[in-house]
């Protein structure tokens, strides 16, 4: 892999975060037991929040203020 910029990696962290609650949502959707649906739908929202850190902190450091 190529060496990346740290705004790269940052941006490629969030799109995990994106993936990953596809992923848990999916899962949730295929499963029939009511306790792994809400594992999953806990895992998705878990996601999400790990997302807006992310994205807030992205903010900060990559945005230039006007």
């Amino acid at each position: 892999m190529p060496e990346m910029e740290l705004e790269d990696v940052w941006r490629m962290a969030i799109q995990r975060e994106r993936d990953a609650q596809k992923t848990y949502a999916e899962m949730a959707r295929l499963v029939d037991d009511s306790s792994l649906k809400n594992l999953f739908a806990f895992l998705v929202e878990q996601e999400k929040k790990h997302e807006q850190m992310l994205e807030e902190e992205y903010e900060k450091y990559f945005t230039p203020e006007f």
